[in-house]
Formats: structure tokens, sequence, C-alpha cells
């Protein structure tokens, strides 16, 4: 207010005298202005900061492994007994009749609430009256399914976050490669995951005593704790005197498995017809005496002493040719993979759904069972593998590579392995020096 007072002065000043003396107002003004604006330049008044005047913001609860801030909530954790339903548990948590109606509607179109599992875990929160307002429901270490009411009823499916680690791995085979991990305490995913990057260059289901192994690979870790295995990213396999390299190589143009020299691993046939190790009951042989006939001739197949009702795969892409009961052959499925690769699988307990004649099959597809139908003495898989028409030992051939990288993909991918390449030679100094002190 005084600021705009003197203003006015200052112009009615200005008016009067401008005639007169133009340099004595305009001093005159400046010192009206002068005056007039020193009090924007006043001291504002200390504030002086005590415990009377500080109002403290208390620090929120950390989150839990859920997302909820728990505050004064009471958290217990409980198992699924046999034959109870969601249903039951909410009425044993006193849940309101009308509110349990509205979570199994809302649950329709998340999961099945109906089919708990024995044992499965579940979570409750309770708030300081002993009452319970939200549920966490496991489906497996990852997923859960949030159940809450304490305002309105929300029902979501939600993941845990999943950290990915570079880890890995040395060792030898001295019974299995199955104990090998074991022993390590590793999972055993790591094994699975290693018969199929090697499908086509190691029959798995005879591995020998001393063969070496180093895998560099993701491990997938939820709440601090190794779940589950990702991505093979390199390894090195030691199988009767040869080393088998294999490097994980993703680009726009390109994804797999290829070795040091950029060669794809994978080849156009499996090694064999099972998802898992069986054994080699009886080998090709052009002179084999035959158990029921009780003679001499020949045996143009391997047979799989495996478990009556095993998953027999199909090595390869392909077309089939045959699916039908055949005499002293039993159940036989012929499949035609290309121009000079015919593979049949003999003595089947029957066929996969949608195995027939003219079919496309993918390689490692389920096409029958192992069984014992036919001119046979017990249950197994009789494996046989034609090229040209002409059967050829499947344990000794030596399958056709698939496409390998050329030019700058070749390039590219020496630049992108070359980190694995000396960690890999790095595990193999470690492993070198633990056995020294074994």
């Amino acid at each position: 207010m005084q600021t705009v007072n003197a203003y006015i002065y200052m112009l009615i000043i200005y008016s009067t005298f401008m005639a007169r003396n133009i340099l004595g107002v305009s001093v005159l003004v400046l010192t009206v202005i002068l005056c007039s604006c020193s009090s924007w330049f006043r001291e504002e008044p200390s504030f002086e900061i005590t415990r009377e005047n500080v109002v403290e913001i208390k620090e929120l609860p950390p989150k839990d492994a859920y997302g909820f801030q728990r505050l004064d909530a009471e958290v217990k954790e409980q198992r699924v007994r046999r034959n109870q339903t969601l249903v039951l548990i909410l009425k044993s948590l006193e849940v309101e009749p009308e509110v349990i109606r509205e979570i199994e509607s809302e649950s329709k179109l998340t999961f099945r609430a109906n089919q708990l599992r024995y044992n499965q875990k579940y979570i409750t929160y309770h708030n300081t009256e002993g009452q319970a307002y939200r549920m966490i429901l496991h489906q497996n270490p990852i997923d859960y399914i949030v159940l809450d009411w304490e305002e309105s009823v929300v029902v979501e499916k939600r993941a845990k976050p999943v950290e990915i680690r570079v880890a890995e791995i040395s060792g030898e085979i001295t019974s299995s490669l199955y104990e090998s991990l074991k022993n390590q305490n590793r999972s055993t995913l790591i094994g699975n995951k290693l018969s199929e990057i090697y499908a086509w260059q190691i029959d798995f289901f005879r591995l020998q005593r001393g063969d070496r192994y180093k895998v560099i690979y993701e491990q997938k870790v939820v709440d601090g704790k190794p779940y589950g295995v990702g991505q093979i990213l390199a390894a090195e396999f030691l199988h009767a005197g040869e080393t088998h390299s294999a490097f994980f190589h993703e680009t726009a143009e390109t994804r797999g498995y290829y070795n040091a020299e950029g060669k794809s691993i994978k080849k156009a046939l499996l090694k064999a017809p099972f998802t898992y190790s069986q054994r080699v009951s009886s080998g090709f042989s052009h002179n084999r005496f035959h158990p029921v006939l009780k003679r001499r001739m020949p045996h143009y197949g391997v047979d799989y002493a495996a478990p009556l009702g095993t998953p027999v795969i199909s090595v390869g892409d392909g077309e089939v040719l045959e699916a039908r009961y055949r005499g002293a052959n039993g159940n036989i499925v012929k499949i035609k993979h290309n121009a000079t690769y015919t593979t049949a699988y003999l003595h089947l307990n029957g066929f996969a759904k949608g195995i027939k004649k003219g079919r496309r099959v993918k390689q490692g597809q389920v096409i029958g069972y192992v069984g014992r139908t036919g001119r046979v003495t017990g249950v197994h898989l009789d494996y046989r593998i034609y090229r040209n028409n002409v059967p050829v030992n499947p344990l000794k051939i030596t399958l056709p590579p698939s496409k390998s990288l050329e030019g700058e993909r070749l390039a590219y991918f020496h630049v992108a392995i070359s980190e694995y390449l000396q960690q890999l030679k790095t595990m193999e100094a470690d492993f070198l020096i633990s056995e020294a002190t074994f």
C-alpha cells in the first residue's frame, strides 16, 4: 500500500513542476522511488526451528514380498488341507457370505477357485481386531493370486519379480550327469537343457565315466533363492575324447546354438527317440540270433528297453508314411524326414493322438508309446533309420548339419562369444586346480 501511495505522489509532483525544472523534478522523482522501494529490501523476521514447531513425518514400514505395507497387520502362513475349497477357507476366516459370493464371482475371470491343491500355500492378513481382510494364494514360487476384501473385493493375478544372474558350473561324469549336478546342489534342469542342445551330437544315454562338462547359464532367482534355469549361454562337453562347444547366439536374423567356428549345433535328426535316458538292450546287426524264431537273421535297428508306455518322439520334422499294425513289427510308425532319411518305430503300445498317414510331425513331437506288440519277448522299442532306403546303424550314423554363419554374421558372432570363450578357459583352469587338490 505504501508503495502505491508513493507512486501517486511522484506523479503529482512530476505533472506540476514538469514545465519549470525538468532536471530538478527528475531528481525529486528518483528520490521518492528509492524511498518507496526501500521497504522491498527489509529483512524478514528470522524463523527458529524448535521441537514445538516441527511436525515429524513418520516413515512407513517397508513393503513385504507381495508389495503390501503391513502396518499393524498380523500375517499368517497356512496350507490347504485335503478336500478344502476356497469357500471353506473363507468361511473359516469368518468372511461375510455376501463377500464370499462376490469373491467367487470375481475369481472366475482369474483362476479356478474350485481346484485348490492339497498343501498349497496361502497367506492371510488380519487387522488389529483379528479380522482377515486379504489372502495371498500361491500357485508356484513366482505366480500368486491376491484376494482383497478390505474396502471392495479385488481379485487379481500377480507375479514376484524374477532376477536373472549369470552362473557357471563344471564337473566330471562318474555315474551320470544327473548325479554330478545333484552332488553340486545344482538344478537337474541344466542336464535336460544340455541334452536338448547336444541332442544332435551326443547320445546322453551313453555318457562315459570321465566325460566332462562346463556350462555358463542364466540362473533365475526369486526372493533371493534359486528358482529355475534360464538360457544356457555357453557350454563345452568332452565326450568320448571329443570336445563339443555350444554358444547361444541371437540376432534379428538368427537364433540358436553354434560351435566356436559358427557352425550350427542343430542337425537334421536327434540321436535317440526319447526325451530321457533309456537302456540299449540290443544293437544293430547283420547276423543276430532271434530270441523268438531261434535262428540267426539281420536286426536293422536298435532296441531300447524302456518301460511300458514311455513316450516315443520323432527324431526330426517329417511326414508320417505309415501308422498301423503290421504283423511281426506290431504297431509301427514310419516317418519320411527328407529325400534321404526315413525313420521307423516298431512294437508300439499305441499311437499318439492325431498320428496317422499323411500327417506332418515336428522334431521332438510324441508319436507313440513303448509296448510289446508284434513278435517280441518283452517290452521295448525297435528304432530304425534308413538312408536312401538302406538301413543304417542309428548309433554310428553321422548326421547332416544345419545352416552355419557366414560373412559379417560370422564376424559378429566371434566378437559376441569372445568373453564366453575366455570364461570357459578360466573354468578349465579352476577345474584342474580343484582336481589336483582332491
